[in-house]
């Protein structure tokens, strides 16, 4: 059975079932934080308890003709409003703005959703400030996010800010193998992002399973001083990274891939994510010294830091594996 807003948040569904049985919310809130802990569900179990016709102490019962149209999305009251394209466009608030202008249909409540507020545009975010600044009539709005640092401070400073706990690696791996994810790509992924649909996403990619195989074969060649890590950058990784968002992906999982080699250094096994080196690790590790492990994490961070100033993916990727081997065996 899946996980329940509940579940996933339970200090922050007990704080709004409190204020809501108080009628103590305020008229804004900026719900930040990753991908998949459940923002979009907080903020409709909210409404929820607002709209219910069987509350308990606040909480919604989600089973009421109220419950059900705002979880299925269709409650008049209750409006959602999502990026059009790659961005929230002037006219979505507009309407917003509008709909805020007339009276309930079903009560003297409105509620409002803008998810991924972050991706508002200027004009967006400006014609919104005005009913931030003077909210009429009995609404509450929730601006739902998960970089808060791309929202314009004259927003921010007129919500309140809530944090949405991370899930845990377990919690992660558990959801993931509900999805029908395999339970060692799961573990690894739980170690490679903190969002649910993030680690879908990256488990649908054709060629995860390939990074992960062609990177371990790369690091292993390193490991034994071969030159031929050099060659594989162009031969079998660059290849497989073609956008962004695979380069980070692939950046990622050497970091990963250093970082259990200093964990077996330090006989950290259990903590290890990609197992499968351990044979490599047991050949070679003892080689090198726990002060050169500990550099040559610094090197990927360094090369990481170098994809996001717009330096070409196979030079970030060939200098890094000289550095590499010359950090080792310089």
């Amino acid at each position: 059975m899946k996980d329940t807003i509940e579940d996933k948040q339970p200090f922050l569904t007990k704080h709004f079932s409190k204020l809501i049985q108080n009628n103590n919310l305020v008229h804004a809130y900026l719900l930040s934080g990753a991908n998949g802990v459940g923002k979009l569900a907080l903020a409709k179990w909210v409404a929820q308890g607002i709209f219910c016709m069987n509350p308990t102490n606040g909480k919604p019962c989600l089973k009421c003709a109220e419950c059900k149209k705002i979880e299925n999305e269709n409650h008049p009251d209750v409006v959602i409003v999502r990026p059009d394209g790659l961005s929230i466009k002037v006219d979505q608030i507009r309407y917003l703005k509008s709909e805020f202008n007339k009276s309930g249909v079903e009560s003297n409540k409105k509620v409002f959703i803008i998810k991924d507020a972050e991706k508002m545009s200027i004009g967006a975010a400006n014609s919104l400030l005005k009913f931030l600044e003077e909210p009429s009539g009995n609404v509450n709005a929730f601006l739902l996010t998960s970089e808060p640092n791309k929202i314009l401070p004259t927003i921010t400073s007129r919500c309140q800010f809530v944090e949405l706990k991370n899930i845990s690696k377990k919690q992660l791996e558990q959801e993931l193998t509900k999805v029908g994810v395999d339970a060692k790509l799961s573990y690894i992924l739980s170690n490679l992002t903190q969002s649910l649909s993030d680690a879908e996403e990256i488990s649908k990619d054709s060629n995860f399973i390939k990074i992960i195989n062609y990177l371990s074969k790369w690091y292993a060649k390193i490991l034994s001083r071969d030159l031929l890590s050099f060659v594989m950058i162009q031969s079998n990784i660059v290849s497989l990274a073609q956008d962004r968002k695979q380069q980070q992906l692939v950046l990622q999982i050497m970091a990963l891939m250093v970082r259990d080699a200093l964990l077996y250094r330090f006989n950290l096994k259990d903590d290890i994510v990609f197992k499968d080196n351990l044979v490599i690790f047991d050949k070679y590790v003892s080689r090198i010294t726990s002060n050169n492990l500990a550099d040559s994490l610094e090197l990927v961070i360094e090369a990481n830091k170098k994809l996001n100033a717009n330096i070409a993916f196979q030079n970030i990727l060939e200098t890094l594996t000289l550095k590499l081997l010359d950090c080792y065996f310089g």
